[in-house]
């Protein structure tokens, strides 16, 4: 049952890839460029889970269990990016000019570093059961996973900022869920993946409004 669940989780992150894909078109954009990477890698995690306990142990699982970890190490960080680009959308001031959102790209690429070495150089394959799901996990894991979780709060933060410029509260209250779901996820599997859908749903939302003109001209 908790397979189907990552099944229909994997579904709704496509109908939502679909959407940025064809917001991307209206607005070419370069954040949204980037949430399609995002969107692609959380659709690939959770296939991949949703179908394990069917293909069962072996070399097979394994190696499309390893694309699920080299992607969320390389990917996942992205999303602070995807939130500054939103953030000077809408014209917050601290966004503004070159030096701040360039220090939040130093800030990614050591996430993506620190992720690379955690999820991918020291990459431990074993196999893991939880409920009917059968998946890859990273034995040589220690502790929580400071890179996603600092995207985590960078993603809270600016949507503070987003409801104290543009009275828009759904960025945060994604960071909100997500940040719950992160935590809640040690313990039951699937809420973490359901946290993420429900980030990728606010920051479509983000994308998707209509931009007020005072936000434009600030911008």
């Amino acid at each position: 049952m908790v397979s189907v669940l990552f099944g229909l989780i994997a579904v709704a992150e496509i109908a939502l890839l679909g959407l940025v894909i064809a917001l991307r078109r209206r607005q070419p954009d370069w954040t949204l460029s980037l949430l399609v990477l995002v969107v692609l890698a959380l659709i690939y995690d959770n296939v991949v889970v949703a179908i394990g306990s069917t293909l069962g142990e072996g070399s097979l699982l394994r190696s499309l269990s390893l694309p699920r970890y080299v992607t969320h190490a390389l990917l996942v960080p992205l999303l602070i990016m995807v939130a500054v680009g939103l953030g000077r959308r809408y014209g917050v001031r601290f966004l503004a000019g070159r030096v701040v959102p360039a220090w939040f790209g130093v800030l990614t690429l050591l996430l993506i570093a620190a992720g690379a070495r955690a999820d991918i150089v020291t990459l431990d394959l074993q196999p893991t059961r939880y409920a009917d799901t059968l998946r890859y996990t990273n034995a040589a894991a220690n502790g929580p996973p400071i890179p996603a979780i600092i995207a985590i709060l960078v993603m809270i933060a600016i949507g503070v900022a987003l409801l104290v410029r543009a009275r828009w509260p759904w960025l945060l209250a994604g960071g909100l869920v997500m940040f719950a779901a992160a935590g809640a996820g040690a313990a039951v599997l699937w809420l973490s993946n359901l946290g993420e859908l429900v980030l990728i749903l606010t920051v479509w939302l983000t994308a998707a409004r209509p931009q007020p003109r005072e936000a434009l001209i600030a911008a």
